[in-house]
């Protein structure tokens, strides 16, 4: 690992464990064993070095969520390959991860949010454009695509912390009842 990634991965590490305002550069400095100039060199600021992460990680897990989500007329095959996706991003990046979720929840007017909000926006718009899509099937669904789709996306991203937590265990049995709870209700 070089130098530049050293000092994303333990970035990623204290942001996602304290919180973007809590981390310091002096701390993020002391943790990558380099000096303040090192750091500016690399990323000009901590708000360039999480606009980098954002730009890296946070494009890598939109890219992912957007080839899950091309909508092929196979609505429960979308919402399945989606939450898989999300859970085995989840799994191997659990540092992002969860500053991925801080990230989602953080305060609209804050540094933080306004770096994220682009992958945000685009991971949210990756999830209604499938679901408007699938209304050309599903005509229950017509005026309550995007609220689905954000239900759908908070139980995806919620079903991800869960498994890459170990707090459920990931089966293809979990996967199947997670979609079928959603599409034909927890009662059925």
């Amino acid at each position: 690992m070089d130098n530049k990634q050293f000092i994303v991965e333990n970035s990623i590490n204290l942001f996602s464990k304290k919180g973007y305002e809590a981390v310091g550069v002096q701390e993020i400095c002391e943790v990558s064993k380099i000096t303040k100039p090192t750091l500016y060199y690399y990323f000009k600021s901590k708000a360039g070095l999480l606009q980098y992460i954002s730009d890296t990680k946070g494009k890598e897990l939109l890219e992912r969520i957007q080839t899950a989500l091309t909508y092929n007329h196979d609505f429960i095959k979308g919402l399945t390959d989606v939450l898989k996706a999300e859970i085995n991003f989840a799994m191997g990046n659990t540092g992002f991860f969860d500053l991925h979720c801080t990230l989602l929840n953080s305060p609209d007017d804050s540094e933080q949010k306004n770096i994220y909000t682009p992958v945000i926006t685009d991971i949210q718009k990756s999830f209604d454009d499938f679901f408007i899509s699938s209304c050309a099937e599903f005509g229950n669904m017509r005026g309550k695509e995007k609220l689905y789709a954000t239900l759908f996306h908070n139980n995806v991203v919620s079903t991800a912390i869960l498994i890459s937590k170990g707090k459920i265990k990931y089966s293809e049995e979990t996967i199947y009842r997670i979609i079928h709870s959603l599409v034909y209700g927890m009662a059925n």
